[in-house]
């Protein structure tokens, strides 16, 4: 597809060849899960829909090869050219200090020690979900709260990442201010949760929903009260509410409405 037709995608001016290119370069590429024009064009589709953002990073040469803004663009005033130009080093300068640390050493040692249980023909499968302040524009102080959803877009013969895809959304209106959370969802479909307090520098692990609190988000998902859920589940009003206490402390989100819609980001429900 030629590059021309790509209007809203950014693509650095040295890597005008990578759309056409890329798979004849790369030959030893083993899991060719995507035709990556008419990848990008379904991507962007949803990002449109969904009001969100994407980019593809270059984990061989830790580069970002290009970004779409246009789902997002609403309410994040970034250029996807700076993006590609500066690559890490400008999206590094959007996020708060405060955040740097975990994001740096925390997070990847967490998904690499997730990616790690699994057999080698799963690991790639593992996504994580993070998110943190980000600047709602270059050098003003005024954030939103991202959620970045990562995931493997392609990987060598050795079942290490060459291309990351990066997903992103505004979720202001579904967390608590300051917390970042982390959530790692396996190849099985169980979720793991980590939480960063920003104030005391710590990360809680709530390892993984159980089956039990995984039903009753469905519930609540379905409209039902604490009574009425109770009375499926055959407990109490009183222990349906510590679990729905528990369910907020555990994904920071700030009421059940957020839990829900959060959950669903992450496919849970």
């Amino acid at each position: 597809m030629p590059i021309a037709a790509m209007k809203t995608l950014y693509v650095g001016e040295a890597r005008k060849d990578f759309l056409e290119n890329w798979k004849s370069i790369n030959r030893d590429l083993i899991i060719p899960k995507f035709d990556m024009p008419s990848e990008l064009k379904f991507y962007q589709r949803m990002s449109e829909q969904n009001r969100q953002g994407f980019s593809i990073s270059n984990m061989d040469e830790l580069r970002i090869e290009y970004v779409y803004m246009g789902g997002i663009s609403r309410n994040l005033n970034h250029s996807a050219h700076k993006f590609i130009q500066d690559s890490y080093n400008y999206s590094w300068q959007q996020i708060p200090k405060e955040y740097h640390e975990f994001l740096l050493q925390v997070q990847r040692r967490l998904v690499l020690n997730a990616m790690n249980s699994c057999k080698p023909e799963d690991s790639l499968k593992v996504e994580a979900f993070v998110d943190y302040k980000y600047k709602l524009a270059e050098n003003k102080p005024e954030c939103f709260r991202m959620l970045q959803r990562i995931s493997v877009f392609e990987a060598d013969k050795n079942n290490h990442p060459i291309f990351l895809i990066n997903q992103f959304s505004d979720i202001t209106y579904l967390k608590k201010k300051e917390d970042c959370t982390l959530a790692i969802k396996m190849p099985d479909g169980k979720v793991l949760f980590y939480k960063f307090n920003v104030c005391s520098k710590s990360v809680f692990n709530f390892k993984s929903m159980s089956e039990h609190e995984i039903t009753i988000v469905h519930l609540l998902a379905r409209g039902l009260s604490s009574k009425q859920i109770a009375e499926i589940l055959f407990i109490s009003p009183h222990t349906v509410d510590t679990h729905r206490r528990s369910l907020l402390e555990i994904t920071n989100c700030v009421d059940t409405t957020a839990l829900i819609i959060y959950c669903m980001m992450l496919g849970i429900i």
